[in-house]
């Protein structure tokens, strides 16, 4: 039964008139002087129901309309993981939180003598030469992306026993002289990934990865900040909505105890600045969430691609 023919059926009966038959001069029929129910009509019921399920199909069918599932790896990726139960959370370790990104920068003009270009164990040139701002800033972030034309090729800390190259005192503020000194004899390794790598050979993943204290947060946990769930942020041009879990992906020279330092990304605007507001006087509740939990494999799975030393 096609379409055309259900509608045919369903459509109105005549009232027995005829087109430009006057009502009073109308042959009145027996079925005129019985009052019609459609719905008592067994083929139009067939009809209609017939008609409801097509109507249902198409709608079904359309683009869009179904929602797509996303895997716990795509969830992860994209932030939008579920929040855990509490029965799968550690005890509250009340962090505070510092910040730090991946500079990218461009190589020193040749019209700068003042240059340096970063070393690797063996002492040797691995980079072009940097601004002297450019490198003190490498050293202290610990990883540096250096961009000529549209390639882009990422440098990370390994050690500080190299020779003394740069004094970086003037950018480091109030660091202690032991970060100041250790930051002279900073030297590198060129990466695969171009944001840097953290330790175990993790990619760094902004918004996601945080250095922290292995005596407190051992490496490769998640953790979950509840203040910072449901905070909005900005990453490669879309607008995300934070989930709240964070990866122990990184440690760093200066992170001691209950002090965590988050990876972003290198903008003018820091988002969550409230929250990882770079002081221990804003503290904040985190849990270390049980690792069998699906949002913290998914989390572990999103952070396992391959980065290491590039050739």
């Amino acid at each position: 039964m096609g379409v055309k023919q259900i509608l045919a059926i369903l459509r109105p009966r005549s009232n027995g008139f005829s087109p430009g038959t006057p009502a009073d001069q109308a042959e009145p029929r027996l079925a005129d002087s019985i009052t019609y129910d459609p719905w008592n009509d067994p083929v139009r019921r067939f009809a209609f129901a017939v008609l409801l399920v097509l109507a249902a199909c198409a709608t079904a069918s359309a683009p869009g309309r179904a929602a797509s599932v996303l895997t716990p790896h795509e969830q992860a990726m994209g932030f939008q993981l579920e929040a855990p139960v509490p029965q799968t959370l550690g005890p509250d370790l009340e962090l505070w939180a510092t910040h730090y990104h991946t500079p990218i920068i461009r190589p020193a003009p040749e019209t700068i003598s003042a240059a340096f270009p970063l070393l690797d164990r063996e002492g040797k040139w691995i980079s072009p030469p940097l601004r002297q701002k450019d490198w003190c800033d490498a050293a202290l972030q610990g990883s540096v992306s250096v961009k000529q034309g549209k390639k882009a090729t990422a440098y990370v800390f390994v050690d500080s026993n190299g020779p003394e190259q740069v004094n970086c005192d003037d950018y480091l503020g109030k660091l202690s002289d032991g970060v100041k000194t250790a930051t002279r004899r900073a030297r590198f390794m060129k990466v695969n990934h171009e944001l840097g790598c953290g330790v175990r050979n993790i990619p760094l993943m902004p918004f996601r990865t945080i250095a922290v204290d292995t005596d407190i947060i051992p490496i490769g946990s998640v953790i979950y900040v509840p203040e910072l769930r449901g905070r909005m942020f900005e990453h490669e041009g879309r607008t995300l909505v934070h989930d709240g879990y964070l990866f122990a992906g990184d440690r760093g020279g200066a992170i001691r105890g209950k002090h965590i330092d988050v990876f972003m990304t290198d903008t003018p605007e820091t988002p969550f600045e409230d929250i990882f507001a770079s002081t221990n006087r804003r503290t904040f509740s985190a849990y270390i969430v049980n690792a069998d939990h699906p949002a913290a494999q998914a989390v572990r799975d999103a952070q396992s691609g391959q980065c290491g030393e590039a050739a």
